[in-house]
Protein backbone atom coordinates (compact mmCIF):
# COMPACT_ATOMS: atom_id res chain seq x y z
CA UNK A 1 0.00 0.00 0.00
CA UNK A 2 1.43 3.15 -0.93
CA UNK A 3 2.03 5.57 1.82
CA UNK A 4 0.16 8.96 1.81
CA UNK A 5 1.33 12.39 1.74
CA UNK A 6 0.89 14.50 4.60
CA UNK A 7 1.08 18.45 3.82
CA UNK A 8 1.02 21.29 6.26
CA UNK A 9 -2.09 22.87 7.10
CA UNK A 10 -2.12 26.41 5.64
CA UNK A 11 -0.02 25.00 3.03
CA UNK A 12 -0.12 24.39 -1.26
CA UNK A 13 2.14 23.19 -3.89
CA UNK A 14 2.70 26.44 -5.96
CA UNK A 15 1.49 26.13 -9.72
CA UNK A 16 3.60 25.77 -12.82
CA UNK A 17 3.07 29.79 -13.25
CA UNK A 18 3.41 30.72 -9.46
CA UNK A 19 6.59 28.65 -8.93
CA UNK A 20 8.45 30.23 -12.11
CA UNK A 21 7.47 34.02 -10.83
CA UNK A 22 8.84 32.58 -7.34
CA UNK A 23 12.21 31.13 -8.79
CA UNK A 24 12.73 34.38 -11.52
CA UNK A 25 12.15 36.49 -8.22
CA UNK A 26 14.78 34.68 -6.14
CA UNK A 27 17.33 34.71 -9.00
CA UNK A 28 16.87 38.23 -9.29
CA UNK A 29 17.80 39.13 -5.62
CA UNK A 30 20.71 36.47 -5.67
CA UNK A 31 22.35 38.88 -8.73
CA UNK A 32 21.45 41.76 -6.68
CA UNK A 33 20.54 41.87 -3.10
CA UNK A 34 19.70 45.50 -2.57
CA UNK A 35 16.34 44.48 -4.22
CA UNK A 36 14.94 43.79 -1.49
CA UNK A 37 16.66 46.55 0.67
CA UNK A 38 14.86 50.37 0.68
CA UNK A 39 16.95 53.32 -0.96
CA UNK A 40 18.93 55.01 1.64
CA UNK A 41 21.25 58.37 2.53
CA UNK A 42 24.65 56.45 3.20
CA UNK A 43 24.94 59.49 5.60
CA UNK A 44 21.79 58.78 7.63
CA UNK A 45 20.59 56.64 10.27
CA UNK A 46 19.32 54.17 7.70
CA UNK A 47 21.57 54.49 5.24
CA UNK A 48 24.17 52.80 8.45
CA UNK A 49 21.95 50.29 9.57
CA UNK A 50 21.28 49.07 5.60
CA UNK A 51 24.86 49.19 4.73
CA UNK A 52 25.77 46.51 7.42
CA UNK A 53 22.20 44.16 6.40
CA UNK A 54 23.73 44.65 3.26
CA UNK A 55 26.97 43.62 3.77
CA UNK A 56 26.10 40.32 5.49
CA UNK A 57 23.99 39.93 2.74
CA UNK A 58 26.45 39.68 0.47
CA UNK A 59 28.35 36.62 2.50
CA UNK A 60 25.05 34.97 2.45
CA UNK A 61 24.99 35.11 -1.45
CA UNK A 62 28.73 34.13 -1.44
CA UNK A 63 28.22 31.07 0.86
CA UNK A 64 24.92 30.14 -1.18
CA UNK A 65 27.27 30.52 -4.63
CA UNK A 66 30.41 29.16 -2.88
CA UNK A 67 29.20 26.61 -0.54
CA UNK A 68 32.18 26.59 2.37
CA UNK A 69 33.43 22.87 3.71
CA UNK A 70 31.92 21.34 6.62
CA UNK A 71 34.50 22.90 9.25
CA UNK A 72 34.06 25.82 7.70
CA UNK A 73 30.74 25.81 7.94
CA UNK A 74 30.60 25.35 11.61
CA UNK A 75 33.46 27.57 12.64
CA UNK A 76 33.47 29.78 10.01
CA UNK A 77 31.65 33.40 9.47
CA UNK A 78 27.87 33.48 8.96
CA UNK A 79 25.32 35.82 8.43
CA UNK A 80 24.11 37.53 11.97
CA UNK A 81 21.36 39.93 10.64
CA UNK A 82 18.05 38.65 10.71
CA UNK A 83 17.04 40.03 7.08
CA UNK A 84 20.64 38.47 5.74
CA UNK A 85 19.61 35.05 7.60
CA UNK A 86 16.15 35.34 5.85
CA UNK A 87 17.38 36.15 2.49
CA UNK A 88 19.99 33.21 2.22
CA UNK A 89 17.06 30.56 3.24
CA UNK A 90 14.98 32.12 0.32
CA UNK A 91 18.41 31.83 -1.45
CA UNK A 92 17.63 27.57 -1.09
CA UNK A 93 14.73 27.58 -2.82
CA UNK A 94 16.50 28.00 -6.09
CA UNK A 95 17.90 23.77 -4.82
CA UNK A 96 14.67 22.51 -4.24
CA UNK A 97 12.00 21.28 -6.66
CA UNK A 98 8.09 22.13 -6.87
CA UNK A 99 8.20 24.52 -3.70
CA UNK A 100 5.58 23.85 -0.83
CA UNK A 101 3.92 27.37 -0.17
CA UNK A 102 2.57 28.68 3.20
CA UNK A 103 -0.37 30.75 3.20
CA UNK A 104 -0.36 34.26 5.52
CA UNK A 105 -3.70 35.55 6.43
CA UNK A 106 -3.98 39.33 7.19
CA UNK A 107 -6.22 42.17 7.53
CA UNK A 108 -5.16 43.60 4.61
CA UNK A 109 -5.06 40.07 2.18
CA UNK A 110 -3.01 36.62 1.98
CA UNK A 111 -0.29 36.58 0.65
CA UNK A 112 2.08 33.21 -0.49
CA UNK A 113 5.43 32.33 0.99
CA UNK A 114 7.84 29.46 1.16
CA UNK A 115 8.78 28.86 4.74
CA UNK A 116 12.71 27.87 4.60
CA UNK A 117 15.04 27.58 7.60
CA UNK A 118 14.61 27.13 11.43
CA UNK A 119 13.52 30.26 13.63
CA UNK A 120 13.39 32.74 10.67
CA UNK A 121 11.17 35.76 10.66
CA UNK A 122 7.59 34.69 8.99
CA UNK A 123 7.74 38.47 7.83
CA UNK A 124 11.04 38.31 6.56
CA UNK A 125 10.70 35.37 4.30
CA UNK A 126 7.38 36.99 3.15
CA UNK A 127 9.20 40.85 2.83
CA UNK A 128 12.11 39.57 0.58
CA UNK A 129 10.23 36.81 -1.68
CA UNK A 130 7.78 39.36 -2.44
CA UNK A 131 10.03 42.29 -2.57
CA UNK A 132 8.00 43.74 -5.77
CA UNK A 133 4.36 44.25 -4.16
CA UNK A 134 3.95 47.34 -2.76
CA UNK A 135 2.65 46.09 0.74
CA UNK A 136 4.10 42.83 1.36
CA UNK A 137 7.74 44.41 0.55
CA UNK A 138 7.55 46.40 3.64
CA UNK A 139 7.08 43.34 6.05
CA UNK A 140 10.54 42.56 6.52
CA UNK A 141 11.55 45.80 7.55
CA UNK A 142 9.48 46.29 10.50
CA UNK A 143 12.08 45.16 13.14
CA UNK A 144 14.37 47.85 11.77
CA UNK A 145 11.67 50.28 12.12
CA UNK A 146 10.80 49.51 15.42
CA UNK A 147 14.38 49.05 16.58
CA UNK A 148 16.33 52.31 14.88
CA UNK A 149 13.02 54.47 15.03
CA UNK A 150 13.48 54.73 10.79
CA UNK A 151 11.12 55.67 8.50
CA UNK A 152 10.67 53.96 5.30
CA UNK A 153 7.94 55.10 2.44
CA UNK A 154 6.35 52.48 0.02
CA UNK A 155 6.49 53.55 -3.84
CA UNK A 156 5.33 52.44 -6.75
CA UNK A 157 8.98 52.05 -7.99
CA UNK A 158 10.18 50.72 -4.29
CA UNK A 159 10.95 51.42 -0.38
CA UNK A 160 12.19 54.76 0.16
CA UNK A 161 14.45 54.73 4.01
CA UNK A 162 14.89 58.74 5.17
CA UNK A 163 16.55 57.87 8.26
CA UNK A 164 15.55 58.41 12.10
CA UNK A 165 13.78 61.87 10.11
CA UNK A 166 10.40 61.97 8.53
CA UNK A 167 10.98 62.98 4.67
CA UNK A 168 7.42 62.52 2.75
CA UNK A 169 8.32 61.91 -1.32
CA UNK A 170 6.83 64.42 -3.34
CA UNK A 171 5.77 61.71 -5.67
CA UNK A 172 3.54 59.44 -2.80
CA UNK A 173 2.35 63.16 -1.78
CA UNK A 174 1.10 63.77 -5.65
CA UNK A 175 0.16 59.87 -5.74
CA UNK A 176 -2.26 60.12 -2.69
CA UNK A 177 -3.58 63.43 -3.65
CA UNK A 178 -4.69 62.32 -7.41
CA UNK A 179 -5.97 59.19 -5.84
CA UNK A 180 -8.33 61.18 -3.36
CA UNK A 181 -8.73 63.90 -6.63
CA UNK A 182 -8.05 66.61 -3.95
CA UNK A 183 -6.96 69.58 -5.28
CA UNK A 184 -4.06 72.09 -4.09
CA UNK A 185 -6.61 74.94 -3.51
CA UNK A 186 -6.82 76.08 0.30
CA UNK A 187 -9.84 76.72 1.77
CA UNK A 188 -9.97 79.41 4.72
CA UNK A 189 -12.91 78.06 6.81
CA UNK A 190 -14.58 74.74 7.25
CA UNK A 191 -12.61 72.51 6.27
CA UNK A 192 -10.02 69.90 7.39
CA UNK A 193 -6.26 70.83 6.80
CA UNK A 194 -3.80 67.79 6.46
CA UNK A 195 -0.31 69.50 6.37
CA UNK A 196 2.58 67.15 6.26
CA UNK A 197 5.53 69.23 7.94
CA UNK A 198 8.43 67.92 6.47
CA UNK A 199 7.35 68.29 2.99
CA UNK A 200 5.48 71.55 3.80
CA UNK A 201 2.60 70.47 1.45
CA UNK A 202 -1.18 70.98 2.95
CA UNK A 203 -4.40 70.03 0.97
CA UNK A 204 -7.79 71.10 2.26
CA UNK A 205 -10.76 69.03 2.42
CA UNK A 206 -14.38 70.80 2.78
CA UNK A 207 -16.53 69.88 5.35
CA UNK A 208 -19.17 69.29 2.87
CA UNK A 209 -16.98 66.52 0.99
CA UNK A 210 -16.39 65.17 4.67
CA UNK A 211 -20.09 65.02 5.93
CA UNK A 212 -20.89 62.78 2.51
CA UNK A 213 -17.55 60.63 3.21
CA UNK A 214 -17.20 56.99 5.14
CA UNK A 215 -13.50 56.75 4.65
CA UNK A 216 -10.99 58.11 6.41
CA UNK A 217 -9.13 60.56 3.81
CA UNK A 218 -5.89 60.95 6.48
CA UNK A 219 -5.03 57.30 6.49
CA UNK A 220 -4.74 57.91 2.59
CA UNK A 221 -1.40 60.25 3.70
CA UNK A 222 -0.11 57.37 6.22
CA UNK A 223 -0.64 53.96 4.23
CA UNK A 224 2.60 54.05 2.18
CA UNK A 225 4.51 55.44 5.42
CA UNK A 226 6.26 52.35 7.63
CA UNK A 227 7.24 53.96 10.53
CA UNK A 228 6.09 53.37 15.04
CA UNK A 229 5.23 57.45 14.85
CA UNK A 230 3.70 58.29 11.53
CA UNK A 231 1.57 60.88 12.91
CA UNK A 232 4.71 63.39 14.14
CA UNK A 233 5.12 64.22 10.23
CA UNK A 234 1.67 65.86 9.95
CA UNK A 235 -0.82 68.55 11.46
CA UNK A 236 -4.43 68.04 11.13
CA UNK A 237 -6.44 71.29 11.94
CA UNK A 238 -10.52 70.66 11.72
CA UNK A 239 -12.60 74.38 11.13
CA UNK A 240 -16.55 74.43 11.48
CA UNK A 241 -18.73 77.22 11.64
CA UNK A 242 -18.37 77.04 15.39
CA UNK A 243 -14.29 77.34 15.36
CA UNK A 244 -14.62 81.06 15.59
CA UNK A 245 -16.30 80.53 18.84
CA UNK A 246 -14.55 77.19 19.87
CA UNK A 247 -11.28 76.62 18.14
CA UNK A 248 -10.46 73.09 20.24
CA UNK A 249 -11.31 69.52 18.86
CA UNK A 250 -11.52 67.03 21.81
CA UNK A 251 -8.01 65.26 21.63
CA UNK A 252 -9.42 62.05 22.02
CA UNK A 253 -11.41 62.20 19.19
CA UNK A 254 -8.66 63.24 16.79
CA UNK A 255 -7.03 60.39 18.31
CA UNK A 256 -9.64 58.22 17.10
CA UNK A 257 -9.66 60.19 13.77
CA UNK A 258 -5.50 59.30 13.70
CA UNK A 259 -6.10 55.84 13.88
CA UNK A 260 -8.21 55.02 11.74
CA UNK A 261 -10.80 54.41 13.93
CA UNK A 262 -13.11 56.24 12.80
CA UNK A 263 -14.41 58.04 9.34
CA UNK A 264 -14.24 61.83 7.66
CA UNK A 265 -17.91 62.35 8.62
CA UNK A 266 -18.17 60.82 11.96
CA UNK A 267 -14.80 62.64 12.97
CA UNK A 268 -16.74 65.64 11.52
CA UNK A 269 -19.85 64.93 13.45
CA UNK A 270 -18.37 64.57 16.98
CA UNK A 271 -16.46 67.17 16.87
CA UNK A 272 -19.11 69.66 16.09
CA UNK A 273 -21.47 68.30 18.84
CA UNK A 274 -18.02 68.29 21.20
CA UNK A 275 -17.51 71.99 20.23
CA UNK A 276 -21.35 72.70 20.62
CA UNK A 277 -21.19 70.96 24.02
CA UNK A 278 -18.45 73.32 24.91
CA UNK A 279 -20.15 76.40 23.66
CA UNK A 280 -23.41 75.73 25.98
CA UNK A 281 -21.28 74.35 29.03
CA UNK A 282 -17.62 75.66 28.57
CA UNK A 283 -17.80 79.83 27.32
CA UNK A 284 -18.36 82.30 29.60
CA UNK A 285 -18.26 86.15 29.21
CA UNK A 286 -19.14 86.01 25.41
CA UNK A 287 -21.56 87.28 23.47
CA UNK A 288 -25.23 85.44 22.87
CA UNK A 289 -24.88 82.73 20.10
CA UNK A 290 -26.99 80.27 19.10
CA UNK A 291 -26.70 77.36 16.89
CA UNK A 292 -29.81 76.63 14.51
CA UNK A 293 -29.36 74.00 12.02
CA UNK A 294 -25.55 73.85 12.47
CA UNK A 295 -25.44 77.73 11.31
CA UNK A 296 -24.11 80.18 14.08
CA UNK A 297 -26.42 83.28 14.57
CA UNK A 298 -26.62 86.34 16.98
CA UNK A 299 -29.58 87.04 18.51
CA UNK A 300 -31.15 89.59 15.62
CA UNK A 301 -30.60 87.01 12.98
CA UNK A 302 -31.79 84.34 14.93
CA UNK A 303 -35.25 86.49 14.73
CA UNK A 304 -34.80 87.37 11.56
CA UNK A 305 -34.48 83.18 10.52
CA UNK A 306 -37.08 82.06 13.07
CA UNK A 307 -39.76 84.68 12.39
CA UNK A 308 -42.34 85.45 9.48
CA UNK A 309 -44.83 87.96 11.67
CA UNK A 310 -44.58 90.22 14.43
CA UNK A 311 -46.40 88.23 17.07
CA UNK A 312 -43.31 85.39 16.74
CA UNK A 313 -40.67 88.38 16.72
CA UNK A 314 -42.50 89.43 19.65
CA UNK A 315 -42.51 86.03 21.47
CA UNK A 316 -38.45 85.16 20.86
CA UNK A 317 -37.93 88.99 22.02
CA UNK A 318 -39.57 88.21 25.56
CA UNK A 319 -37.99 85.03 25.50
CA UNK A 320 -34.74 85.91 25.14
CA UNK A 321 -35.23 89.06 27.08
CA UNK A 322 -34.77 86.65 30.40
CA UNK A 323 -32.24 84.32 28.84
CA UNK A 324 -28.57 84.85 28.00
CA UNK A 325 -26.67 81.76 27.58
CA UNK A 326 -26.18 80.25 24.42
CA UNK A 327 -28.64 78.14 22.49
CA UNK A 328 -28.62 74.74 20.29
CA UNK A 329 -31.64 74.31 18.39
CA UNK A 330 -30.95 70.60 16.49
CA UNK A 331 -34.33 71.26 14.60
CA UNK A 332 -34.12 74.77 13.74
CA UNK A 333 -37.63 75.55 14.12
CA UNK A 334 -39.43 78.69 16.16
CA UNK A 335 -41.12 75.31 17.92
CA UNK A 336 -37.67 73.84 18.78
CA UNK A 337 -36.92 77.16 20.57
CA UNK A 338 -40.29 77.94 22.82
CA UNK A 339 -39.81 74.07 24.01
CA UNK A 340 -36.16 73.98 24.73
CA UNK A 341 -37.26 77.61 26.46
CA UNK A 342 -40.61 76.69 28.03
CA UNK A 343 -39.51 75.05 31.61
CA UNK A 344 -37.68 78.19 32.60
CA UNK A 345 -39.23 80.71 30.57
CA UNK A 346 -42.08 80.31 28.63
CA UNK A 347 -44.31 78.97 31.06
CA UNK A 348 -43.82 82.21 33.79
CA UNK A 349 -44.19 84.01 30.34
CA UNK A 350 -47.57 82.45 29.66
CA UNK A 351 -48.98 82.91 33.30
CA UNK A 352 -47.76 86.77 33.21
CA UNK A 353 -50.12 87.73 30.46
CA UNK A 354 -52.98 85.11 31.26
CA UNK A 355 -53.51 83.38 34.73
CA UNK A 356 -52.93 79.97 34.56
CA UNK A 357 -52.38 79.74 30.64
CA UNK A 358 -49.37 77.73 30.96
CA UNK A 359 -51.87 74.94 32.51
CA UNK A 360 -52.79 73.92 28.84
CA UNK A 361 -49.22 72.50 28.07
CA UNK A 362 -49.14 69.08 27.18
CA UNK A 363 -45.76 68.59 26.34
CA UNK A 364 -45.27 70.04 22.62
CA UNK A 365 -47.92 73.04 22.24
CA UNK A 366 -45.83 75.88 23.81
CA UNK A 367 -45.64 77.74 20.40
CA UNK A 368 -49.65 77.53 19.97
CA UNK A 369 -50.11 78.74 23.66
CA UNK A 370 -47.86 81.71 23.37
CA UNK A 371 -48.85 82.17 19.91
CA UNK A 372 -52.50 82.47 21.15
CA UNK A 373 -51.40 84.49 23.73
CA UNK A 374 -49.46 87.36 21.71
CA UNK A 375 -52.24 87.25 18.75
CA UNK A 376 -55.01 89.91 20.52
CA UNK A 377 -51.49 91.51 22.32
CA UNK A 378 -50.16 92.39 19.26
CA UNK A 379 -52.43 93.25 16.98
CA UNK A 380 -54.13 95.73 19.35
CA UNK A 381 -51.08 96.94 20.28
CA UNK A 382 -50.10 97.62 16.10
CA UNK A 383 -53.52 99.05 15.19
CA UNK A 384 -54.67 100.32 18.71
CA UNK A 385 -53.64 103.89 17.94
CA UNK A 386 -55.16 103.88 14.16
CA UNK A 387 -58.49 105.19 14.49
CA UNK A 388 -62.10 103.30 14.25
CA UNK A 389 -64.97 104.57 12.32
CA UNK A 390 -68.78 104.12 12.49
CA UNK A 391 -71.00 102.91 9.45
CA UNK A 392 -68.72 102.17 7.18
CA UNK A 393 -69.63 101.43 3.83
CA UNK A 394 -68.68 97.86 2.16
CA UNK A 395 -66.08 99.26 -0.16
CA UNK A 396 -64.50 101.44 3.08
CA UNK A 397 -64.83 98.89 5.34
CA UNK A 398 -63.29 96.15 3.17
CA UNK A 399 -60.28 98.62 2.99
CA UNK A 400 -59.80 99.76 6.50
CA UNK A 401 -59.98 95.83 7.28
CA UNK A 402 -57.57 94.67 4.68
CA UNK A 403 -55.02 97.86 5.69
CA UNK A 404 -54.70 96.92 9.24
CA UNK A 405 -54.10 93.24 8.58
CA UNK A 406 -51.24 94.15 6.50
CA UNK A 407 -49.78 96.59 9.14
CA UNK A 408 -49.86 93.84 11.49
CA UNK A 409 -47.94 91.97 9.37
CA UNK A 410 -50.64 89.40 7.82
CA UNK A 411 -50.31 90.25 4.33
CA UNK A 412 -51.36 87.00 3.05
CA UNK A 413 -54.12 86.53 5.10
CA UNK A 414 -55.27 90.47 3.79
CA UNK A 415 -54.93 88.91 0.14
CA UNK A 416 -57.04 85.61 0.98
CA UNK A 417 -59.53 88.54 2.96
CA UNK A 418 -60.02 90.21 -0.48
CA UNK A 419 -59.71 86.73 -2.33
CA UNK A 420 -63.01 85.23 -0.60
CA UNK A 421 -64.27 88.41 -0.01
CA UNK A 422 -67.59 88.13 -2.25
CA UNK A 423 -69.42 91.54 -3.37
CA UNK A 424 -70.95 92.28 -6.58
CA UNK A 425 -70.36 96.54 -5.84
CA UNK A 426 -67.95 97.79 -8.78
CA UNK A 427 -66.53 100.53 -6.62
CA UNK A 428 -65.46 97.25 -3.58
CA UNK A 429 -63.56 95.32 -6.75
CA UNK A 430 -62.01 98.12 -7.54
CA UNK A 431 -60.61 99.10 -4.41
CA UNK A 432 -59.55 95.44 -3.98
CA UNK A 433 -57.56 95.90 -7.37
CA UNK A 434 -56.00 98.78 -6.03
CA UNK A 435 -55.08 97.09 -2.42
CA UNK A 436 -53.56 94.19 -4.64
CA UNK A 437 -51.61 96.39 -7.14
CA UNK A 438 -49.47 97.79 -4.71
CA UNK A 439 -49.05 94.26 -3.08
CA UNK A 440 -47.44 93.26 -6.61
CA UNK A 441 -50.43 89.85 -6.44
CA UNK A 442 -52.21 90.97 -9.21
CA UNK A 443 -51.01 88.84 -11.58
CA UNK A 444 -52.85 85.10 -10.84
CA UNK A 445 -56.08 87.31 -9.97
CA UNK A 446 -56.76 89.21 -13.24
CA UNK A 447 -59.56 86.85 -14.80
CA UNK A 448 -61.74 87.78 -11.72
CA UNK A 449 -62.25 91.73 -12.59
CA UNK A 450 -63.59 93.47 -15.23
CA UNK A 451 -61.60 96.16 -17.09
CA UNK A 452 -63.76 98.59 -16.39
CA UNK A 453 -62.64 97.56 -12.18
CA UNK A 454 -59.04 97.01 -13.15
CA UNK A 455 -58.72 100.60 -14.75
CA UNK A 456 -60.64 102.68 -11.93
CA UNK A 457 -58.90 100.38 -9.09
CA UNK A 458 -55.55 101.40 -10.89
CA UNK A 459 -56.44 105.23 -10.45
CA UNK A 460 -56.68 104.76 -6.91
CA UNK A 461 -53.24 102.96 -6.07
CA UNK A 462 -51.25 105.77 -5.06
CA UNK A 463 -53.95 106.72 -3.00
CA UNK A 464 -54.25 103.38 -1.27
CA UNK A 465 -50.69 102.88 -0.95
CA UNK A 466 -50.46 106.55 0.94
CA UNK A 467 -52.67 104.58 3.38
CA UNK A 468 -50.54 101.47 3.43
CA UNK A 469 -47.70 104.21 4.80
CA UNK A 470 -49.68 106.11 7.05
CA UNK A 471 -49.27 106.21 10.61
CA UNK A 472 -52.14 106.98 12.95
CA UNK A 473 -52.11 110.46 12.72
CA UNK A 474 -52.73 111.25 9.19
CA UNK A 475 -54.95 107.46 8.62
CA UNK A 476 -58.43 109.19 8.90
CA UNK A 477 -57.30 111.80 6.52
CA UNK A 478 -56.07 109.41 3.90
CA UNK A 479 -58.94 107.60 3.99
CA UNK A 480 -61.24 110.59 3.86
CA UNK A 481 -59.44 111.26 0.57
CA UNK A 482 -60.38 108.20 -0.91
CA UNK A 483 -63.79 107.73 0.09
CA UNK A 484 -64.45 111.11 -1.60
CA UNK A 485 -62.58 110.32 -4.66
CA UNK A 486 -65.17 107.11 -4.97
CA UNK A 487 -68.14 109.17 -4.14
CA UNK A 488 -68.54 108.37 -0.60
CA UNK A 489 -68.39 111.95 0.85
CA UNK A 490 -65.06 113.28 2.63
CA UNK A 491 -66.65 113.05 6.26
CA UNK A 492 -66.34 109.70 8.52
CA UNK A 493 -67.19 109.26 11.87
CA UNK A 494 -64.97 108.21 14.13
CA UNK A 495 -65.52 105.86 16.93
Amino acid sequence: MKKRRTRLRGTKTAGKFEQKKLLERIKLILDNPKLVLPKTNENDAGGKVYQKVYEDMKLAKDQFQNPPSFISSIFGKKPKDPLAKAYASSLSILDSGAPVMAVARFPHGEVHYVMRGYGISKEKLIGIQNYHHRLWARFAHLDYVKKYKLFIYSLESGLVCTGDKPKYPKELWNEVATRLKIKDTKLDANCLRIKCKSLNSEVSISNKRLNKSKDNTYSHFLKDVISIEPDCDFELNLSTFLSPLVDEIDSNILDEYQKGQINDSAFLEKSINFQKEYLVNGIEGTDQHFVVSNELLDKNTLISKLCSNKIDEAIVEDLLSEFSDNLILEQGTLADLTEKLWKDYGSALANKISNNSANNYNGNNSLNILRELYDKIIKDSLTSDYPSFYNLGESLKMLDKVIKKIKIGEKNKAIKYIDDFSSNNNMTKSLSWAILECLNSTSSRAWKYTKEEKSLGQTLTNQVQLLLDSNPNNYKELLETISESIGLGKKLEVI
